[in-house]
């Protein structure tokens, strides 16, 4: 009985593979009437907007890494919101490699009629993300299909064809995500291709069943799967492409693999032509380091070549321009940047690679898919490792990538390299720092000065608001935090550094006044000390009083990058007082989360002076992505650090 069920099992899987193998063709219309009643009401499913009845997949590539694709979904409107999200589907595609063509495009009726799409309906566009990202290239197209007449009850079956020429050279990469925010009854994603070109294959993020046949020279590799849960989307939570069932498939089998191939698309592009050495020489002149060379190269690369791009040549999301073109245009993307900064290394002896990261997910590592966002620059370490330098950030003052904690890296080499991780970096190294001095006077009244620097992330963050706000709203920013600390406070100084100058650390610089500050309860005095109140710490309080409002999480916190802070402030208290309490220390470390604050009170010396009251914060994130039980654990630090900032220092007048 046990073979038998065996087998029958195995006969099933392997018809619904042949199924599957078959190309989509749409729906009869009485087969798409009988899905609509069956996907049932609303109240089946209580958390949606839409169901998806089905979503298939099918690929077909050949020996050269042409391919074709097909996708064919039947999606039911549940809600107003999912039939907002639904009356329109876009696919984007560049034109000089491939073309769609909109197959079928309907709205099922509930009451048993079809609307078909018509052609003034599907429009096809510039994308607005592309642009967004300062990519401006004409072949970079979106078509988008406009459902008109889509209400609740109703459904949209969309079929669509994609053709495209090799993204690279025979070989097929694919990433097919069949997990969804809304529930999924169905799914497949069905592969073929050469029999000669075996698929590497993986499935993350969920389980699937799979099946792979072979006839007529072709090997077809089938997955299937029932009863997907939806996702629920939280604040800041990565993307779907890191989250959600999906299946990574390439017919590389080693990242060794496409270092080598990835290598040899970029290599030939690092030449040092005249205008790049002539170049070399005159920014690194009369510079004798090793290092100043290579801060003096970043620095102007990040000046003077702008992060755009247009009319990318072959292999449009991989082959980058030739270094001297890069230069005399004045703009590149990150791989074209990446080509001229180490071409102009080169120059001055420094061996460097070009690196292919991920930025805002994780890498699925299982399988060698070129599908990376970002390109950087690694050259070696004094430890052996490696030193990763981002040539597209303008506004970071350090050279070496603080951001890249963790996360994975394929460094371009003639001989292949694997995948490996990129050191962790602590969250001090993406830090902020306040120093806060102020004086307590006799009548209540409080003066002080604050100074806000950072490092890493931190500094690159109050640069880039600089920049983009101009130093009258920070002033008036910094005047509202002022205002914070107590009614009529005031702001007596306002400094800030040129945020454009990447040779000086970004400071700011701001003195206040307030009067009737402490609560005067004869003979004690209550105050809180001003940097405890978190006043001068604008980041943390915008970012963590968004983020951590839900009880739980389901999926990541992706801040992107780890992130800390340190405060310091000194009062200086009446010579006529003395102290009686100061708030509770707090000392707590769960995961990747460290929370301290310390008070502490250093007494006048004997001679006769003030006191002081010492106030410390260090807050720190060591990791770039926050996991749902870590979540837990800022939470709590946050609740912590709320109620330490309400405590207050009681002093008593001294007798006589």
């Amino acid at each position: 009985m046990r073979f038998l069920r065996a087998s029958l099992v195995g006969l099933c899987v392997m018809l619904a593979a042949a199924a599957a193998a078959a190309r989509p063709q749409a729906l009869e219309l009485d087969e798409a009437l009988a899905l609509l009643e069956s996907l049932g009401e609303p109240e089946r499913y209580p958390s949606a907007n839409s169901v998806v009845g089905f979503s298939h997949t099918f690929v077909e590539f050949e020996e050269s890494g042409a391919y074709d694709e097909y996708h064919h979904a039947f999606v039911k409107i549940l809600t107003d919101e999912g039939q907002n999200k639904h009356r329109d589907e876009s696919f984007v595609f560049n034109r000089r490699y491939g073309s769609i063509d909109i197959e079928t495009a309907r709205v099922i009726k509930r009451d048993g009629t079809e609307v078909v799409v018509t052609e003034d309906l599907i429009t096809d566009g510039t994308p607005a993300m592309v642009a967004a990202m300062d990519i401006y290239e004409s072949d970079f197209r979106e078509v988008t299909v406009v459902f008109r007449n889509l209400e609740v009850g109703d459904a949209i079956e969309i079929l669509v064809h994609m053709e495209f020429e090799p993204l690279i050279e025979d070989g097929y990469n694919g990433l097919h995500i069949v997990q969804d925010t809304s529930p999924v009854v169905e799914t497949s994603v069905t592969i073929v291709g050469p029999a000669d070109m075996p698929l590497k294959h993986a499935v993350k993020g969920g389980e699937l069943e799979f099946a792979e046949t072979e006839a007529d020279g072709k090997r077809t590799y089938v997955w299937r799967g029932e009863g997907l849960p939806q996702i629920n989307p939280e604040p800041a939570m990565p993307g779907l492409a890191q989250v959600a069932t999906r299946v990574v498939v390439s017919t590389m089998q080693t990242w060794a693999d496409l270092s080598r191939y990835l290598w040899e698309m970029s290599d030939e592009k690092c030449v040092a032509e005249e205008t790049v050495t002539d170049l070399v020489d005159e920014i690194t002149d009369g510079l004798e380091t090793t290092d100043e060379k290579i801060r003096a190269i970043h620095y102007w690369i990040a000046d003077n070549v702008r992060y755009l791009g247009i009319s990318m040549d072959r292999g449009a999301f991989l082959e980058p321009h030739f270094a001297a073109y890069t230069l005399e245009k004045e703009y590149g993307i990150c791989r074209d940047k990446a080509v001229l900064m180490v071409t102009m290394f080169e120059e001055i002896g420094v061996p460097s690679w070009i690196v292919a990261v991920n930025v805002t997910r994780t890498t699925d590592t299982e399988v060698p898919t070129v599908f990376f966002e970002h390109g950087i620059v690694a050259i070696e370490g004094p430890d052996g490792d490696y030193l990763y330098i981002d040539p597209t950030q303008q506004t970071s003052r350090e050279i070496y990538a603080s951001y890249l904690s963790d996360r994975w890296a394929l460094l371009l080499t003639e001989e292949g390299s694997d995948i490996r991780r990129a050191p962790a970096v602590p969250a001090s190294r993406n830090s902020g720092r306040i120093v806060d001095e102020s004086t307590l006077g006799g009548d209540g009244s409080i003066g002080g000065s604050v100074t806000i620097t950072g490092s890493g992330m931190y500094e690159e963050i109050l640069r880039t608001i600089s920049r983009q706000a101009g130093k009258e709203q920070i002033e008036m920013a910094w005047e509202e935090a002022v205002q914070g600390l107590y009614p009529g406070a005031e702001m007596t100084r306002f400094e800030i550094t040129d945020a454009e100058d990447l040779s000086e650390p970004m400071a700011i610089t701001v003195d206040y006044d307030v009067t009737n500050y402490a609560l005067q309860a004869d003979p004690y005095v209550l105050f809180r000390v001003p940097a405890a109140t978190g006043s001068f710490d604008f980041l943390s309080d915008a970012l963590f009083g968004r983020l951590t409002g839900l009880a739980s999480r389901e999926y990541p916190l992706a801040l992107q990058v780890t992130l800390g802070l340190e405060e310091e402030a000194e009062v200086a208290i009446p010579a006529d007082y003395e102290l009686t309490s100061l708030p509770d220390n707090v000392s707590f470390k769960e995961g990747v989360i460290t929370l301290e604050i310390d008070y502490e009170f250093v007494p006048p010396p004997a001679e006769g002076g003030q006191g002081i009251v010492k106030y410390r914060h260090r807050f720190a994130i060591n990791s770039f992505q926050v996991s749902p039980g870590d979540y837990l654990s800022l939470k709590e630090a946050v609740r912590l650090a709320g109620r330490s900032a309400r405590g207050e220092v009681i002093l008593m007048k001294k007798e006589g």
